[in-house]
């Protein structure tokens, strides 16, 4: 799939292979729990699992005092790359991406990107304070996923 311009980003660098970090996902439907942290309740698979296209998910996540559910779908899955996207509670054509970047050595760098391919949808994620709100959150998700792929992987 083509790399859309993410409108907000988090990265994290992650001592841990390319392929332990792909492993990680593709086992969050048997180890939700490694997903799970203080804003974050976790992945429940509603239909399919984590590595394949087609695949839906719900989170319930919280902002600030807002708790809300929300349904995700894979859109495509690469060996280092993996694209969703929000199908409610408003889908408004926004769009995520995490990316595995490494080498053959242990050592990658992780990101969670967010995007739109609607105008609104773009506008939204900028404008304050819906983008401090979402980069707050993802960046927590970055930093949690870091530590529990090492914890997950420490050798």
């Amino acid at each position: 799939m083509e790399k859309r311009s993410p409108v907000l980003r988090a990265q994290a660098d992650v001592d841990v292979t390319v392929e332990q970090a792909r492993d990680w996902f593709l086992s969050l439907r048997e180890h939700p729990e490694r997903y799970k942290f203080d804003t974050h309740e976790g992945f429940q698979f509603v239909d399919g699992d984590f590595g394949e296209v087609g695949a839906r998910f719900k989170t319930r996540e919280q902002f600030l005092f807002f708790k809300l559910e929300l349904l995700f779908e894979l859109t495509e899955v690469e060996e280092s790359a993996f694209w969703f996207r929000l199908i409610a509670p408003v889908s408004m054509g926004i769009w995520g991406r995490f990316d595995i970047i490494g080498g053959e050595e242990k050592g990658i760098r992780l990101s969670l990107d967010i995007g739109s391919d609607t105008k609104a949808g773009r506008l939204m994620l900028c404008c304050y304070p819906v983008a401090v709100l979402i980069h707050r959150q993802i960046y927590g998700e970055i930093s949690h996923i870091k530590w529990s792929m090492e914890r997950t992987f420490r050798t």
